[in-house]
């Protein structure tokens, strides 16, 4: 079964948040059928369940101020999850992938969507900071920015270097981290703001 796509590369509403995360999915084909039991199988779907799970949850709570999109380089779409308008959802994998599986076949969920578009867009619409293992260290001033743009394992997609050259790069510092450490630590940066 094929997905069906909205076409909203202007959506009718977006509210103000405090901290967006765009993640590129170099491996994830959203219109290959996926088995929840074997998400390693499905381009690495795991990596981005575990990115949805720590962006919006904490220990006790759920983060309402984060946008979080996952541009598929694959299929050139998008996923938008909005946390302000998101219920249903619980931090294990598979039950997010599980909500994702009905996402990519059509099935609307409250506070996400999934349409086609392009990286460029996104990255035109929020301006984020890209982060680099060789871009620029400063924890203060990382914690001063409010949109970040995060690749998988795989890194970004080499097809749209052009326009991701043109970003201002920040680093974590000289250690690499998984795409979802990335998140937490930056979440912790700016919870502390």
């Amino acid at each position: 079964m094929s997905s069906v796509l909205l076409d909203l590369e202007n959506p009718m509403w977006l509210p103000k948040m405090n901290r967006i995360f765009i993640i590129t999915s170099n491996s994830v084909d959203t219109f290959k059928p996926l088995s929840i039991n074997s998400l390693t199988s499905y381009g690495r779907l795991d990596v981005l369940c575990r990115c949805i799970s720590t962006a919006f949850f904490l220990s006790n709570n759920f983060r309402k101020d984060v946008l979080l999109y996952v541009y598929f380089v694959i299929n050139k779409t998008i996923l938008q999850i909005t946390g302000e308008n998101v219920h249903g959802i619980n931090p294990d994998e598979r039950a997010i992938a599980g909500i994702l599986k009905r996402v990519f076949r059509g099935f609307p969920h409250p506070g996400i969507r999934f349409y086609s578009g392009n990286l460029e867009n996104l990255l035109t619409k929020h301006e984020p900071v890209m982060l680099d293992i060789h871009g620029e260290v400063n924890h203060k001033r990382i914690s001063t920015y409010q949109s970040f743009i995060i690749g998988d394992q795989l890194g970004y997609p080499s097809e749209d270097e052009t326009i991701l050259s043109k970003l201002k790069r920040v680093s974590l510092g000289s250690d690499e981290y998984l795409s979802s450490q990335t998140i937490t630590i930056l979440n912790y940066m700016l919870d502390q703001e």
